[in-house]
């Protein structure tokens, strides 16, 4: 699993980040920061919340 974000579409509402902490985070400067694009096993199902948690749609996941 690999994921992705769309800086684009990003508006950093900072719900991704409370679903997923180890994952992603925001930096000083309030930028979305992926820690792990390639998060272990026990975390897949905080990225996935994370994902489904994006309200502008701007995180996916592909199966790599």
């Amino acid at each position: 699993m690999k994921l992705h974000v769309d800086r684009e579409a990003c508006q950093v509402t900072g719900v991704c980040t409370g679903l997923a902490p180890e994952v992603l985070d925001l930096d000083e400067q309030g930028e979305l920061v992926v820690l792990d694009r390639t998060p272990p096993p026990h975390l897949l199902d905080d990225v996935r919340q994370a994902v489904r948690g994006c309200p502008m749609r701007a995180l996916w996941i592909t199966e790599d």
